[in-house]
């Protein structure tokens, strides 16, 4: 053993302040990936028209999406013209009640109003009553 010899530090590294930092944001990251509320996509893109009314309705309602070329989805499901109405008449039938059953047409902005008329008619054919269109607020003028 060396009398007299000096003790050497070790020099603080700059990256050891790093880790904590990384800890700190991958947690937050779980955290908003866990706590963040994901909603199920349309199957068809849609873009439905402008409105002006904000009225929403609280129960949830069957909904069917038409897409700009005639695509059609019922349920999250891509169907034929031909399948829907033999669809909406199975979940009528199957309602407890038929009065309180609604249906939600979210058809894009660009649709033909004659492939439009075609659906509302397969619509009418089932016997459902409660039918709406599905609109999107407009901006207000300021």
């Amino acid at each position: 053993m060396k009398l007299g010899q000096s003790i050497q530090h070790k020099k603080p590294n700059q990256d050891d302040n790093l880790i904590p930092l990384i800890n700190i944001v991958f947690l937050m990251l779980i955290f908003f990936m866990v706590a963040g509320h994901i909603s199920q996509s349309d199957p068809i893109n849609v873009q439905p028209p402008n409105s002006s009314s904000d009225k929403q309705d609280a129960q949830e309602p069957l909904l069917i999406l038409v897409a700009t070329d005639g695509t059609i989805a019922f349920e999250q499901e891509i169907i034929s013209r031909d399948e829907l109405a033999s669809r909406i008449t199975e979940k009528y039938n199957a309602a407890m009640d038929k009065q309180a059953l609604r249906l939600l047409v979210k058809a894009d902005a660009n649709l033909a109003v004659e492939e439009l008329q075609s659906v509302l008619m397969l619509i009418k054919q089932t016997g459902l009553k409660r039918v709406a269109l599905a609109t999107q607020r407009t901006a207000e003028p300021s």
